[in-house]
C-alpha cells in the first residue's frame, strides 16, 4: 500500500526545498526524501576536528532576488548578507574584479596601459549585452542573438593583444575563453555589478531556514537518510517514489532535485520515457569538476595577509619566460604529475572570513579549489562508496602539491596546517549528489551553450514529473543558488496547476537545428 501524500520531492537541496515550501505554505502534504544525512544539498557544510568546510557553492550572486525569494518561499527573518571580494593574482598581474564594470574597465587598463583601449571596447560591449538581458524588443534580442553566436575568445582576439588580459577577461579568471559572448556577459554582471554573496549565518542557513519552513505548521515532512531508489511510473503518469529500503510513497507529483542524469537514466524506467529523452540526456554535456583541499591552520603560523582586500584570490603560477600559464596535466594519463595539476588556476579561499564559525578561535579555514576531469578518477570507484587502494594516497600527493602553490601566496602554510581533507570529483559525486561531480550544471563552452536566454527545464514528457535545482534551466545566468530557489518555485507552481508533459526534447546541445 505505502504511505499516501499530494507531492514528494526527490532530494532536500535548494531547489527541492523551496518547492516543498511553497507547496507545504499552500496546504499540500508533501513529503521530501534526501539518502544524505543533513538539509541543503550541496549548501551544507561538513566537520574535520573542529573545523566546517564547504561541499559546494560558497557564494551567490543576485542577492536582491534571493532576498525576496526568501521573504516568499519561507516564515523566516529576512537575511542578513555580507559581500565577498575577488582578486585576480596571475601572470604577473594583481587585480580585482568585485568592481562594477565601469570601474573594472579602469583598474584593468591601469594594469596595463597599452590595452587600455582593447578593455575599454570590451566592457563597453560586455555592457550593451547586459542591458540587452533585460529587454524584451527586438533591438534587445538581436543584441543577444549576436552575442550568443559569437566565442568570447574570438571576439577577445580582436580587441585585446595581450594574452594575460585576454585570459582574465574571458573567463573571468586564467583560462583561455571558451563561452559565448552572451554567456560571458551575464557571467561579469554577476561578478561585477551583483556582486558575490554569503549569508552572515553562513551557507548551510539556507537550507536550514527552508526545512523549517517545510516542517512548520506539519503539512510538510523532510526525511533523511532515505534515499530514493525510484521514480514510479503508471501509463504516463508518476504514481510516486519507492525508498531504497523497500518503503513506496504515493503520490500524483513528483518533483526532482536530482540532476537530470540520475533522475532519467537511474531513478525512472527508461521504457517510461520517450528514447530521444534518453538519448538527449546520456549525450548533454556538463561543466567539469573539481578537487578541493580543505584547511584547518594555526592563523599565528600562516601569514594571511594577502586576503586583507579579497577573501577570494584566483590565482594560477606564471610561466617566467611568457607570464602565460604553463601546459596542465595529461587527464589521459594513469596517474597525473601533481606539479602540473598545481600549474592549474587555483580558487584560494579564506573561508573562515566568510563564515564566522568555520574555525576554532585562533585558527582558520582555507580552501583550495582546481579543475579536476571526474573519469579520471572514476578508475578508483569500484562501487558507490568504494575506493581502490592506491586512491588515497595519490590524491593525499596531489593536495600537497596545491598547498606547496599555494604557499606563494601564504608564506607559513604548510606549517600551518592542523587539519586537511581532500575531496576529489567522486567526492563531489558522491557527497554532493551530482553525477559526474558537475559543478554547474550544462557545460558552458561554446558550442554547448547557445541560449541567448536560459530556458526552463522544469517540466518534463513524464506527466506529474517535474524538475528543481541547477540543471532545470539551460543556463545558470542568474547563478547557482538563484536558480535553484526560483527553480523550486516555478516547479512547485507549475504543479499546483497541473502543468501536462512536454513533447520537445529542451535538453542543452539536444538537436542541432536549434542553432542554427
Amino acid at each position: 500500500m505505502g504511505l499516501n501524500v499530494d507531492a514528494v520531492v526527490v532530494g532536500a537541496g535548494l531547489g527541492g526545498l523551496a518547492a516543498a515550501a511553497r507547496l507545504a505554505r499552500h496546504g499540500l502534504r508533501v513529503l521530501v526524501a534526501d539518502g544524505n544525512p543533513h538539509p541543503g544539498g550541496t549548501t551544507s557544510s561538513f566537520q574535520r576536528r573542529g573545523f566546517w568546510f564547504p561541499m559546494g557553492p560558497m557564494g551567490f550572486s543576485s542577492p536582491g532576488l534571493v532576498r525576496g525569494l526568501w521573504r516568499e518561499l519561507t516564515e523566516e527573518e529576512d537575511i542578513e548578507l555580507q559581500p565577498i571580494r575577488y582578486r585576480v593574482r596571475a601572470f604577473g598581474l594583481d587585480v580585482p574584479i568585485s568592481l562594477p564594470l565601469g570601474e573594472l574597465a579602469r583598474a584593468l587598463a591601469a594594469a596595463a596601459p597599452a590595452e587600455a583601449a582593447g578593455v575599454g571596447r570590451f566592457f563597453a560591449e560586455i555592457g550593451e549585452v547586459v542591458g540587452a538581458l533585460g529587454g524584451a524588443d527586438e533591438a534587445h534580442a538581436g543584441v543577444l542573438e549576436s552575442a550568443a553566436a559569437t566565442p568570447a575568445g574570438d571576439y577577445l582576439e580582436s580587441v585585446v593583444k595581450d594574452g594575460r588580459l585576454r585570459r582574465i577577461l574571458g573567463s573571468i579568471g586564467t583560462s583561455e575563453p571558451y563561452s559565448t559572448l552572451a554567456l560571458l556577459a551575464a557571467m561579469w554582471n554577476l561578478v561585477a555589478n551583483e556582486g558575490i554573496w554569503t549569508p552572515r549565518a553562513g551557507m548551510r542557513s539556507l537550507g536550514e531556514g527552508l526545512a523549517r519552513t517545510v516542517e512548520g505548521d506539519g503539512t510538510g515532512r523532510i526525511i533523511l537518510n532515505s534515499e530514493v531508489a525510484e521514480i514510479r511510473v503508471n501509463r504516463g503518469k508518476v504514481s510516486g517514489v519507492a525508498l531504497a529500503g523497500g518503503e513506496v510513497i504515493n503520490a500524483p507529483v513528483v518533483i526532482s532535485n536530482s540532476d537530470f542524469r540520475a533522475t532519467f537514466l537511474k531513478l525512472l524506467d527508461t521504457e517510461t520515457v520517450p528514447p530521444e529523452w534518453i538519448e538527449a540526456v546520456f549525450n548533454a554535456r556538463l561543466t567539469s569538476s573539481n578537487l578541493q583541499v580543505s584547511l584547518g591552520l594555526d592563523a599565528g603560523v600562516a601569514d594571511l595577509s594577502a586576503f586583507r582586500e579579497a577573501q577570494r584570490i584566483i590565482y594560477r603560477r606564471a610561466d617566467a619566460a611568457t607570464e602565460i600559464a604553463p601546459a596542465g596535466p595529461d587527464w589521459r594519463a594513469l596517474e597525473i604529475a601533481p606539479e602540473s595539476l598545481a600549474a592549474q588556476e587555483l580558487e584560494l579561499s579564506l573561508w573562515s572570513a566568510c563564515e564566522g564559525s568555520a574555525a576554532p578561535a585562533g585558527h582558520a579555514a582555507l580552501v583550495i579549489r582546481t579543475e579536476a576531469e571526474y573519469s579520471h578518477f572514476a578508475r578508483y570507484r569500484p562501487a558507490r562508496g568504494k575506493r581502490l587502494g592506491p586512491y588515497h594516497e595519490y590524491k593525499v600527493r596531489l593536495a600537497r602539491a596545491l598547498t606547496r602553490e599555494a604557499s606563494r601566496v601564504v608564506p607559513g602554510l604548510i606549517e600551518a596546517i592542523v587539519v586537511m581533507d581532500v575531496a576529489t570529483p567522486l567526492t563531489f559525486e558522491e557527497r554532493g549528489g551530482r553525477s559526474g561531480g558537475a559543478v554547474a550544471g550544462w557545460s558552458w563552452d561554446f558550442e554547448d551553450s547557445r541560449d541567448a536566454r536560459p530556458r526552463e527545464l522544469i517540466r518534463t514528457p513524464v506527466r506529474g514529473l517535474y524538475m528543481a535545482g541547477c540543471q532545470a534551466f539551460s543556463s545558470l545566468v542568474m547563478g547557482g543558488v538563484p536558480t535553484a530557489l526560483v527553480s523550486g518555485k516555478l516547479a512547485a507552481e507549475s504543479a499546483l496547476r497541473g502543468d501536462g508533459p512536454v513533447a520537445e526534447v529542451t535538453i542543452p546541445g539536444a538537436g542541432s537545428d536549434k542553432w542554427e
